[in-house]
């Protein structure tokens, strides 16, 4: 029997990584197992499969014929539903308002440029009514309260949370309560809300005192970060039932990830950690001197074009540019890593990156990049649904409205990697699953056409990750990563298991091809 993989191409179907050792390592597409090779090996694949002995040529049959080698992601996501692999998510844009000034806010300071005013108590049944009629086979939802700033609306929150207390009575259905806040703010009761709701707290933080006050300033023009971090010594003193999450956003290069990381992780009171790549406009990056920029086409409106608005989340196609820095000092980051984790210290690790290792060492494939338009959906004070709380305002993109429910053609939200014209010749396509549709959108004009410099930092963060796993021990590949699936990394990214033959399976006689990484 000829086993259908003899046509693989690098860089597509499987990639050769060469480890600082001298060690080298196949990363299979189709399994996201994990292989180490000998660099003789390692060498013939990077020219080709044709470049393969008879010797190895035999060997890869063998292999195939075991499992090991496969291409079960494209199975399973052939196979998959768009409401597989993640819980339905109700983003709750509560208000339009924040008291922060952040000149890089996508959101143009909380209305996006196009919304006014707060959420009221009438759209709260709606939001259920859609959970009614949409919540997944988990029968688990998890809100995400977002704004502008969310506590600036703390009455909506403790409304919806007594909400969701009577429904679940009612259906079974479970509810896990996120928040994306800058914490300057602490209503009456907050602190207790988050403790009986065991809370996944995601604080809008930059890194240390410097970098934070340098890009979230408050709109006077103020810093923020000493009452930000006050705030979360409070909220990690109300319970070790809260789970509070450092939300860095990148975007200048003064402080380095390194030094802005230690900074926050010496409080010893953030969980988890997110460090994100902000994207600044030209216009704006003499101010920041900006590791990612992007230069925004016209938009048109009423027939004429005019520049598009600093934090708009949409317009025509634009560049983006991505310095050399920022990768540069990526790399510096994951050398170090690992030793961030301590029995002292609770840090858990950087979400996005475990998650990658999560899909590696447990066999995961990633149905979409986001859960956006699938089973993820943002209501916000206009009376709109939008499938990205991006594009807050964007009518051409709209999903529904509070009353109607869902209404739209959500097709291009579900459209499979391997249909993407681009995506399907990648490498990282199971894990990535297509980029951020909004950044796509920006910088494309097409939700399903990625943006290439998103696209390099994407590869560059999954090869980061497979040479961390490989140098790594056990302790740290075999860490609990369950609650990651709560977290909305990369904003609720679908997964299900790929069911991929275990590696542990290969006879001796191979073990030169499979090692023990």
């Amino acid at each position: 029997m000829t086993i259908p993989y003899s046509d693989w191409k690098h860089g597509e179907d499987y990639r050769v990584i060469e480890l600082p050792n001298g060690k080298v390592l196949l990363f299979i597409t189709g399994n996201h197992q994990l292989l180490g090779i000998s660099p003789e090996l390692g060498a013939h694949l990077q020219e080709g499969l044709h470049a393969l002995t008879a010797e190895e040529s035999e060997e890869w049959q063998r292999v195939a014929e075991q499992g090991i080698i496969s291409d079960v992601n494209t199975h399973r996501l052939a196979a998959s539903s768009f409401s597989d692999g993640a819980n339905l998510a109700i983003n709750i844009n509560l208000t339009a308002f924040c008291n922060l000034g952040c000149t890089y806010c996508f959101a143009d300071g909380g209305d996006y440029g196009r919304i006014q005013g707060k959420m009221e108590s009438e759209t709260v049944e709606y939001i259920f009514d859609l959970i009614r009629k949409h919540v997944t086979d988990t029968q688990a939802v998890r809100f995400e309260f977002f704004g502008g700033e969310p506590l600036l609306n703390f009455d909506r929150i403790k409304e919806i949370c007594d909400y969701s207390d009577a429904f679940s009575r009612e259906t079974g259905v479970q509810f896990i309560n996120r928040i994306s806040t800058n914490l300057t703010v602490m209503p009456d009761g907050v602190l207790d809300l988050f403790a009986r709701k065991k809370f996944i707290v995601s604080v809008s933080i930059d890194g240390g005192s410097e970098t934070h006050d340098h890009n979230r300033p408050t709109k006077g023009g103020g810093g923020s970060f000493d009452k930000i971090i006050k705030n979360c010594i409070r909220v990690r003193e109300a319970s070790d039932d809260i789970t509070l999450v450092a939300r860095m956003t990148v975007v200048g290069d003064q402080v380095s990830i390194t030094d802005n990381v230690h900074e926050l992780l010496a409080y010893n009171i953030f969980d988890y950690f997110q460090i994100y790549p902000g994207v600044v406009s030209a216009e704006h990056n003499s101010i920041f001197s900006s590791l990612v920029t992007i230069e925004r086409g016209p938009v048109t409106v009423g027939g004429g074009a005019q520049p598009q608005k600093t934090g708009s989340g949409c317009g025509s196609s634009g560049k983006n540019t991505v310095d050399p820095t920022f990768y540069r000092q990526l790399s510096e980051f994951f050398d170090i890593y690992p030793t961030l984790f301590s029995p002292g210290n609770r840090f858990r690790g950087v979400l996005e990156y475990e998650r990658f290792a999560d899909m590696i060492i447990e066999g995961k494939t990633a149905l979409s990049y986001c859960s956006g338009g699938r089973n993820y959906y943002t209501f916000s004070p206009d009376d709109s649904i939008m499938p990205c709380h991006r594009l807050v305002g964007e009518t051409e993109f709209q999903s529904g409205t509070s009353k109607e429910g869902l209404t739209a053609d959500l097709s291009a939200w579900r459209l499979s990697v391997d249909e993407h014209q681009t995506c399907s010749k990648c490498w990282v396509r199971y894990i990535c699953g297509g980029g951020c549709k909004q950044e796509n959108f920006v910088a494309t004009g097409s939700l399903n056409e990625p943006n290439p410099e998103m696209c390099k930092s994407q590869i560059q963060l999954v090869e980061n990750v497979v040479r961390m796993l490989a140098q790594q021990g056990e302790k740290y590949r075999n860490q609990n990563r369950v609650p990651l699936e709560d977290l909305f990394v990369s904003c609720g990214r679908p997964l299900v298991m790929n069911l991929r033959s275990p590696a542990a399976a290969l006879p001796g006689d191979l073990q030169h091809f499979h090692s023990s990484y």
